[in-house]
């Protein structure tokens, strides 16, 4: 059997293993939403919070990899010999667009609330600020499970490439990284 890896860069290489890390981390957000939330359910304002901070942290380990950071590489999924079909590359666009407009970074164009002010009291001239959000999930169960296998599509590229990179160049695997401190 011959092993055809691709020609990565250290940093490229640095890259695709980081990226599994994130990918798993996506995965693991995504099964707790699913074990946890029904979509067709009516949830607490506090419940549905929590479901946002898995749908989040979902985002963002997804967009992780295909977005720069402090001038290092992305991901680049020919390095991996993934091809996404033209739905995929819709999903994965919209995802990186959540996170950079909605959950990373807060846009003006994407901000949804209401503030107003009440008078609670007849005889006390004291006005309060009301404040309401929008409080709902970003993504619906079906892109959630479109993500997943997207998700798994991406990981799999990475272990292919990591295995035949193993097979002809084991040395280049024998690493330990630590952060800098």
């Amino acid at each position: 059997m011959k092993y055809q890896p691709p020609d990565l860069t250290d940093a490229q290489l640095t890259r695709v293993i980081q990226a599994c890390e994130d990918f798993q981390q996506a995965l693991s957000a995504l099964t707790f939403l699913l074990e946890e939330c029904d979509y067709a359910a009516t949830y607490s304002t506090a419940e549905l919070r929590k479901f946002q901070c898995y749908e989040n942290a979902a985002i963002v380990a997804f967009a992780r990899p295909f977005e720069v950071s402090r001038g290092r590489t992305v991901l680049g999924l020919r390095a991996i010999g993934v091809r996404l079909t033209s739905s995929e590359e819709h999903l994965k666009n919209k995802i990186i667009e959540l996170r950079r407009k909605v959950v990373a970074h807060s846009d003006d164009e994407r901000m949804h609330f209401k503030i107003s002010t009440m008078q609670p009291f007849e005889d006390f001239s004291v006005s309060l600020p009301v404040l309401l959000f929008q409080e709902s999930l970003r993504l619906d169960a079906a892109d959630v499970e479109r993500l997943q296998a997207l998700l798994r599509k991406l990981v799999r590229g990475i272990a292919e490439t990591l295995f035949a990179l193993a097979q002809t160049q084991p040395e280049r695997l024998n690493v330990y990284k630590r952060p800098n401190d």
